[in-house]
């Protein structure tokens, strides 16, 4: 058996392996019937939160007045939210529901007491029941908590496609802007629009003399140059331990593949997504300016 025969044998046997576990996730973890909300309109724009948003922002302002918004995780915390008024917000990270600190608490009391329009919050369905979910949607009748199946999905590309498309499972995401995007083209968006995806983490490490990696995480909401470097922490996590430098880059490779997976379904959809960001290490979607 030639080498090229016997990787294809071991990708067709991988790959069944993968979509019979993958099924059977799908049937104990996910939730059957979900609906999103419908769309008005053919276009979105999905607002990352890196630096480069806010140049972005200040030359297009009219472009983000007029275009259905999608944001992420702590974009509450910005000005922008109340002055854009996006109509969908997505969470993926458990950080936001597992832990509470400044970021956590200065976001959710944002959309509680910020949000005077339709918010449509979406949240992996099984923090549906999470305190922080349940007393936002109470306090506050505008957001409407929409809950996506985070269920990943390995297997074969024609059987992964049918389950995304019926919203019972996606591409593993390591970055809540893989469900942002993946979201918006199965709510039906024709073209998808990428803004501040930066993406640069790999030119903010350090690694310090007694070999613990170090990283900083700006945001275009932020000054840059107060943001100092911290110990890379498991999900960010202090007591989880440091992470690796191998496995800093394990993450992130990951992350850009989920990226390619995405952009392959969307063309199966007749979908097509753009990255519009100023700045962009993201290969996987066609660059325009916006």
């Amino acid at each position: 058996m030639s080498q090229i025969t016997y990787k294809r044998f071991a990708s067709v046997v991988t790959n069944c392996i993968n979509t019979v576990i993958s099924v059977l996730k799908i049937s104990v973890q996910s939730k059957f019937g979900i609906r999103f909300p419908k769309v008005g309109g053919d276009r979105c724009i999905v607002l990352a939160t890196g630096p480069s948003l806010k140049l972005s922002l200040q030359k297009h302002p009219e472009v983000f007045k007029n275009t259905p918004l999608v944001c992420v995780n702590s974009f509450a915390i910005s000005s922008e939210f109340q002055e854009l008024k996006p109509t969908y917000y997505v969470i993926l990270d458990p950080f936001f529901w597992e832990r509470e600190n400044e970021v956590t608490i200065s976001t959710f009391k944002n959309l509680t007491e910020k949000t005077c329009w339709k918010l449509y919050l979406f949240i992996p369905q099984y923090a549906l029941n999470q305190k922080v979910f349940t007393d936002l949607q109470k306090r506050n009748s505008n957001i409407e908590l929409k809950p996506y199946n985070y269920t990943v999905f390995k297997g074969f590309k024609g059987v992964a496609h049918w389950f995304y498309k019926k919203n019972l499972a996606m591409p593993q995401s390591l970055s809540v802007m893989a469900p942002a995007l993946f979201l918006a083209v199965n709510m039906g968006f024709k073209e998808v629009f990428l803004v501040g995806a930066d993406h640069l983490w790999h030119e903010n490490l350090y690694m310090s003399e007694d070999n613990i990696l170090h990283s900083k995480v700006p945001h275009f909401y932020e000054n840059e140059i107060e943001i100092k470097y911290v110990p890379f922490y498991k999900s960010g996590i202090p007591e989880r331990g440091i992470q690796k430098a191998h496995e800093f880059f394990d993450i992130w490779s990951r992350t850009f593949y989920s990226y390619i997976l995405i952009n392959e379904y969307a063309e199966s959809r007749k979908r097509t997504i753009y990255n519009a960001s100023e700045v962009s290490f993201i290969d996987a979607f066609k660059r325009i300016k916006l």
